[in-house]
């Protein structure tokens, strides 16, 4: 639901061995993201978190999704358009945009991009923008602005999937409220009050988490942040997530390569093991295809249908 496969680096190309490990892997598709904000953020080296550093210059964020774009067009992979586009056994990639810093008052642009094949986009990142405001800074906007709105109906009616992670609780209230199609937040775990981390600025309340499941939408588990549990965190956290919201709205959204999964997951040679780990707990084998796809490409197909 969320990587950022083989592209590491804040330029260059695809590392087409990453996407290597794809097939034998068993993972036909993955949504790759590009960062609006990439040249604006760095990771503090104490808290280990991603910050704004500075802000945008006009035009900066849109040249930076051009450049990922195009670096995901060149690797060499079929781009994925439509959901009957996905086949197990021949792996393509989903194109997305994590940000919508590039938009600069233009909704157009998000019709320049459909017309692209970007099929996924995330109103905020790291920098508060004009549609609304983030989870790990200050509120500015009071929740989703008039012109976010726009960008959701706009989304909604152009066949783009929203996606509300970094989004705060407030901006997701706005989108529910503007939006006729089911949303994703790709990528977060849910607070877990006394557990170390477990209050993350980027974890989901119960209400946050209820919101989006109550458009028929998909969680994904995230690995990113789980520096001291590392990957058999990241599938504790999807058993947990299960458990809160069910079966049909929870899904894999490592991040990979973001944060500790540069070492645990830095490509999908491990996904087998999330696998391994739902049919140890005796998940069947309708459930594990909906975690590991299912759920997604409903709100897929939901998204670019009627």
């Amino acid at each position: 639901m969320h990587t950022h496969a083989g592209r590491p680096r804040r330029t260059g190309e695809v590392d087409r061995a990453v996407l290597a490990t794809m097939a034998p892997a068993g993972v036909g598709a993955a949504v790759v993201s590009a960062i609006a904000d990439i040249p604006m953020i760095r990771r503090n080296p104490d808290t280990k978190r991603l910050e704004k550093v500075r802000d945008a210059a006009p035009g900066e964020c849109m040249d930076a999704v051009d450049l990922y774009l195009t670096s995901f067009e060149a690797a060499g992979m079929r781009i994925a358009r439509e959901p009957d586009d996905i086949r197990l056994g021949d792996p393509s990639l989903v194109l997305a945009i994590e940000g919508c810093d590039f938009l600069e008052g233009d909704l157009d642009r998000l019709d320049r991009m459909e017309a692209r094949g970007v099929r996924s986009i995330q109103l905020t990142h790291y920098l508060v923008n004009e549609t609304g405001d983030i989870q790990t800074e200050p509120p500015v906007h009071g929740g989703l602005t008039a012109f976010g709105a726009a960008a959701v109906r706009r989304m909604n009616q152009r066949g783009i999937i929203v996606d509300v992670a970094h989004c705060s609780e407030d901006t997701v209230k706005g989108v529910v409220a503007a939006s006729t199609k089911p949303i994703l937040c790709t990528h977060a775990n849910l607070k877990e009050p006394g557990h170390p981390d477990g209050d993350h600025p980027r974890y989901l309340s119960p209400d946050y988490a209820r919101m989006v499941v109550e458009t028929d939408g998909v969680i994904g588990a995230w690995i990113a942040v789980l520096w001291r549990e590392k990957l058999p965190g990241m599938i504790r956290q999807l058993f947990r997530t299960i458990d809160a919201v069910g079966i049909d709205h929870v899904g894999i959204g490592t991040d990979l390569p973001a944060g500790i999964a540069a070492t645990e997951m830095p490509n999908f040679a491990r996904h087998p093991e999330i696998v391994a780990a739902m049919r140890d707990r005796g998940m069947t084998a309708e459930e594990v295809e909906k975690v590991c796809s299912g759920n997604w490409m409903r709100v897929f197909r939901a998204v670019r249908g009627p």
